[in-house]
């Protein structure tokens, strides 16, 4: 059975991280997070000394936390070249998801297939998973942070 509700076709700052290379898969970086969720809010209910409830204060949204997540694959005709080729892919993730970047256009493709959800987003945070792959395959965990709404098109 296929998850047909599995965002694909993300791109960050016009970079696709759903690419192949000679017909073999090298990322496959998926929206897991943050898409369909709500933003964190900021304020406060005052809590009343001696009483058993709260006084409920105005809240706004703040900041929406994306979580990028998805595999890197090494490419090349050999262990070696396949090796050398999954640490390339992964510096360059790290050049592109650096945290002292300035915010960049996320766009994801939707499951409709036609239309994208677009947001406003810098990186925070990177992981290289462990797993049980093989050395020619990572991986990775992206957070990012948005203070916008995602927009539909």
């Amino acid at each position: 059975m296929s998850n047909t509700a599995l965002p694909f076709g993300v791109t960050y700052n016009g970079t696709s991280l759903m690419t192949t290379v000679s017909g073999q898969r090298r990322l496959m970086i998926t929206c897991a997070r943050g898409l369909d969720d709500t933003p964190e809010v900021r304020g406060t209910d005052t809590i009343i000394p001696g009483q058993s409830w709260r006084e409920a204060r105005s809240k706004v949204y703040d900041r929406r936390i994306i979580e990028l997540r998805g595999w890197v694959y090494g490419v090349g005709a050999t262990d070696d070249a396949q090796r050398d080729d999954v640490r390339d892919a992964l510096e360059m993730l790290r050049s592109l998801f650096d945290p002292t970047n300035a915010a960049a256009s996320l766009v994801v493709a939707l499951e409709d297939g036609v239309r994208t959800a677009t947001i406003s987003a810098r990186p925070t945070n990177m992981l290289t998973l462990v797993t049980d792959l093989p050395p020619i395959a990572r991986e990775v965990s992206i957070e990012l942070e948005a203070f916008a709404n995602w927009v539909i098109s």
